[in-house]
């Protein structure tokens, strides 16, 4: 799978089954997972390898064989380490999926309490205690039901997946003092906030002086606090998104390199050209040639 289509607005499923499951290769001198967040909830497992990853302010270093769990709307990032090549499959679903059509005591005690944060559970899952085995072992027969499709696969997904989530509810790790981080909670919306106003605007001529002010920060410390999270400044996020976006428009349509260019933002071929060469290692033009459509 291609690693740009894991992104906060790609559709995981479908409404009458909201989950899905993905493999990725990670070459070494490679980006992990860019920094993003979206309403689902999601699993990774590291299947080779080993990486960094962050959710909201936290770092994890996680290995071959162990899992971390990303809380539904959570800033979420990973990060090679030592440019080592890593893989990993993710399992990505809407906590919709284990509600009832009426609002059932398990929701109300373990869903929604660990969605809310109220009820913290374990992130870093590990095999070396009983319970954390057991869940990996539940995790792994999922992605194997939703590789092979067995009949009745559904059920059995769903089966494992509330299995799971016993498991952490179970172990869980304490409530949460909310004082306790209501600094960061403060930053991480702002950041969220900027990042959709980036995605939201990319094609328009933006500054960073016009993405701190839509969270209403000065351009100075808007900068130390974005860098600080998400490990780019806004420009340099930016420019990667225009390219992120523009590599699909020169793999899903008939567009000319400049019209690809020109449509995510960039007034500038050379500039874009030699940006699209830096991030996905080849010109637009030899891009397009082997992974897109012929220009119309």
């Amino acid at each position: 799978m291609d690693k740009l289509l894991l992104k906060e607005d790609r559709i995981h499923g479908d409404a009458s089954f909201p989950l899905d499951s993905y493999h990725m290769d990670i070459p070494s001198g490679s980006i992990v997972l860019d920094c993003h967040w979206h309403e689902e909830m999601e699993f990774l497992l590291m299947t080779s390898g080993k990486a960094q990853f962050r959710i909201d302010t936290d770092y994890y270093e996680v290995n071959e064989g162990e899992c971390i769990f990303v809380n539904s709307g959570e800033l979420h990032a990973g990060f090679q380490i030592n440019d080592s090549p890593c893989s990993f499959k993710a399992l990505v679903f809407s906590p919709s999926l284990l509600y009832s059509s009426s609002f059932d005591l398990t929701r109300i005690s373990y869903i929604d309490p660990i969605m809310k944060n109220s009820l913290i559970v374990k992130r870093h899952i590990k095999s070396d205690t009983g319970w954390q085995s057991q869940l990996l072992d539940r995790l792994l027969k999922l992605m194997v039901y939703m590789q092979d499709k067995p009949p009745a696969y559904e059920l059995m997904v769903k089966s494992e997946l509330f299995g799971i989530f016993a498991l952490l509810s179970a172990n869980c790790i304490s409530s949460l003092n909310v004082a306790e981080r209501s600094q960061d909670h403060f930053r991480l919306e702002k950041l969220k906030t900027a990042l959709k106003y980036i995605q939201d605007n990319h094609s328009k001529k933006i500054s960073t002086v016009d993405i701190a002010a839509c969270v209403d920060m000065s351009e100075g410390h808007f900068c130390r606090v974005f860098k600080q999270y998400v490990k780019k400044t806004p420009v340099e996020y930016l420019n990667h998104y225009r390219i992120t976006r523009a590599a699909k428009l020169l793999e899903e349509t008939g567009m000319k390199v400049l019209e690809a260019a020109m449509e995510v933002g960039f007034d500038n071929l050379s500039y874009f050209t030699g940006l699209f060469k830096r991030h996905m290692g080849m010109t637009p033009s030899r891009y397009r040639s082997t992974r897109g459509k012929a220009p119309e």
